[in-house]
């Protein structure tokens, strides 16, 4: 289908679930793949140890084996998505993902560098990500969130609805019912 000649209205719904105004640049979100592990590896030295320990509940830089496991999800065991700001030099500065864990819940994972928080780069990615989930067959998202990251606890409950909210150990267990 050529881009072009598809009626106005559908090529607006497709970029607007594509790319997101920043600025003068255009951040764009599509599918991330191995050949984003460098750029992911490079994202992850520029965060703070604090955005770290968001993600990942401690100050912990993941090793490339585990990012290129990441960047292989692609279909039915999960999905990840990238945030990059285009140009001659692309950088990639967000990442969500989600892995399945049957063929309706997913554990569903989100980053942004520290510089970029709190601009709706995190909204568009999860929501995107949730649409992609919700068509091949997933309904749930779970996730394990800090207690103290408020914002993440906010975006999650923003995704869908929120089922499960359950305490354990520092931080929730949260679960949402992803909408169509």
């Amino acid at each position: 289908m050529c881009f072009f000649s598809m009626n106005p209205a559908v090529a607006r719904s497709l970029l607007s679930e594509t790319s997101l105004t920043y600025g003068l640049r255009d951040i764009v979100i599509r599918p991330g793949t191995v050949a984003d592990v460098d750029q992911i590896m490079a994202m992850h030295d520029r965060l703070s140890d604090a955005s770290l320990e968001k993600r990942y509940h401690r100050p912990w830089r993941p090793s490339r084996e585990h990012m290129v496991s990441v960047c292989r999800l692609c279909g039915e065991n999960g999905r990840l998505l990238v945030a990059e700001l285009p140009g001659k030099q692309p950088k990639i500065i967000g990442m969500a993902y989600y892995v399945a864990e049957d063929a309706k819940t997913a554990e569903a994972a989100f980053l942004i560098e520290d510089r970029f928080q709190g601009q709706g780069i995190g909204k568009r990615l999860v929501h995107t990500l949730a649409r992609q989930a919700f068509a091949r067959g997933i309904r749930f998202f779970d996730a394990h969130v800090l207690i103290s990251n408020h914002a993440m606890i906010h975006l999650l409950a923003r995704t869908g609805q929120l089922v499960h909210k359950k305490p354990d150990m520092g931080a929730y267990e949260m679960r949402v019912a992803l909408e169509q």
